[in-house]
């Protein structure tokens, strides 16, 4: 990695990342979000490792603070963005839940009515 530390490194990989899943959240692209969030979870965890043991630089905190500015913000909105997702699909669930739950307490007739 050359003289650039392996701290700074995967920050300065997370931040691109998570802003481009922050693109696809904009455009609806919810299908292709679950691969960066694993990629950037694995990236993170690696951070957690290693990020004790590196001590940085006045300048290298200085762009670690500024990226993770950046990462903050997008996720921020990415979570604003999703929510709104999650909630609806929660809904649909629970109205498919309570669709079964009548059918099998009920049954479903297909005999017509005479």
């Amino acid at each position: 990695m050359g003289c650039q530390s392996e701290v700074m490194h995967w920050y300065e990989q997370i931040a691109p990342l998570t802003e481009r899943m922050l693109m696809l959240a904009r455009v609806g692209s919810w299908g292709d979000l679950p691969a960066l969030e694993a990629m950037q979870s694995d990236m993170v965890d690696r951070l957690k490792v290693i990020e004790p043991d590196e001590e940085l630089s006045e300048s290298q905190n200085a762009r670690k603070y500024q990226l993770l500015s950046r990462i903050i913000a997008s996720q921020a909105e990415i979570s604003k963005l999703v929510m709104p997702q999650l909630e609806e699909l929660q809904m649909v669930l629970k109205n498919m839940t309570s669709q079964q739950l009548l059918q099998q307490t009920y049954g479903r007739s297909n005999e017509p009515v005479s």
